[in-house]
């Protein structure tokens, strides 16, 4: 009997893994890494799992697929849930609870043991692809919904205990988020924003979670070709995520006619999301960053170069990806590769096309 397409470990899920729309660029970016991660636990690979330890630094250890999912990435209870609001956050929040790329339930009780944020990653990067191989790193791409989700996950530290936030943000908070709308209001507080939320995380690392799931796929180069060991998985913590934007220059108080950049925005605006938390008992991110936008486009939070990431991830993992491209026909199955449908742009096309020139 033929084999459906299937990827390793997904026995259920709200993906139909049969049906060619589930293999869809969008899609795939977040099953497959769901995949691969059973994968690895199958074989004793345990993703690389970053959170931030003490003096501001980074730790790397490792989180086993069971720890991660909460569930053992092959047991039947275990329901993968894609693209799902995550339902434990609704009261942290006046809007929708934030919606997650991979949401774990159990399939005989209905509860829900975890969500994250997956992000599919290429290394090398456009700025690390004339380095050598140990300077390699991934461009990250962090999305408002991101910033919506990590607010939320700090604020879940507080959910029984708000009044404990008072000694980060004062009797009364910090106020009316209208009153810091504009550079030069906010500017000459950046200082006491990065100094408050440093205190908050330094204070939580024992209570720091899982938060993003970082695959990476690595090339030969710019080649569109797949190094040999070319896949391995890390993992953010909530605090350790907030290294990417927390950079150390905003320890300063700004000039007020500096202009806001998309790192420090999304700095601005986690903090009054804690703050309205704090003050309330829940917050509004849509009127948040709608308000607190410092005249950078909605488009995305920000980015982060791979020269930059590749200070905060680099590891033996980083230079040489534990997963063969050979082990791939181990995670996608029955033909599923068939069912793959990538973006047809010209420059691929031309790039593949030397015979043209």
């Amino acid at each position: 009997m033929d084999q459906k397409p299937a990827l390793f470990g997904i026995k259920h899920s709200n993906r139909d893994l049969s049906k060619t729309d589930s293999w869809g660029k969008n899609k795939f970016n977040s099953t497959f890494p769901a995949a691969l991660i059973a994968y690895m636990d199958s074989i004793g690979k345990n993703p690389v799992y970053l959170k931030m330890g003490a003096n501001n630094s980074i730790e790397h250890n490792y989180i086993s697929g069971k720890k991660l999912f909460r569930l053992n990435p092959l047991d039947d209870s275990l329901y993968y849930s894609f693209e799902s609001s995550f339902a434990p956050f609704q009261t942290l929040t006046l809007n929708n609870p934030p919606s997650v790329d991979l949401m774990l339930m159990n399939n005989k009780t209905s509860e829900i043991l975890a969500g994250y944020e997956v992000k599919l990653t290429t290394l090398p990067d456009e700025s690390t692809h004339n380095l050598s191989e140990e300077k390699y790193g991934s461009e990250i791409v962090i999305r408002m919904p991101s910033i919506h989700f990590l607010a939320c996950s700090l604020a879940s530290i507080y959910k029984d205990n708000r009044s404990d936030l008072k000694k980060y943000f004062g009797k009364n908070g910090f106020g009316n988020i209208s009153s810091y709308t504009e550079a030069a209001q906010v500017n000459p507080k950046i200082g006491d924003i990065w100094t408050i939320m440093n205190n908050l995380i330094t204070d939580n690392l024992h209570k720091q979670k899982p938060a993003i799931i970082q695959p990476i796929w690595k090339t030969l180069g710019k080649k569109p070709l797949l190094a040999e060991n070319c896949l391995d998985v890390f993992v953010w913590s909530d605090l350790a995520f907030t290294k990417l934007f927390m950079t150390e220059s905003a320890k300063i108080p700004l000039d007020a006619t500096v202009p806001v950049n998309r790192p420090t925005r999304a700095l601005i605006q986690l903090f009054f999301m804690l703050n309205e938390f704090y003050i309330r008992g829940n917050f509004d991110s849509r009127d948040i960053f709608q308000k607190l936008t410092y005249t950078v486009k909605n488009d995305k939070a920000f980015s982060v170069s791979g020269r930059k990431t590749n200070l905060l991830m680099k590891c033996e993992e980083l230079i040489r990806p534990r997963i063969t491209k050979q082990e791939i026909k181990n995670i996608i199955l029955g033909g599923g590769h068939k069912l793959l449908s990538p973006e047809r742009r010209f420059d691929a096309v031309l790039a593949n096309s030397v015979d043209l020139f």
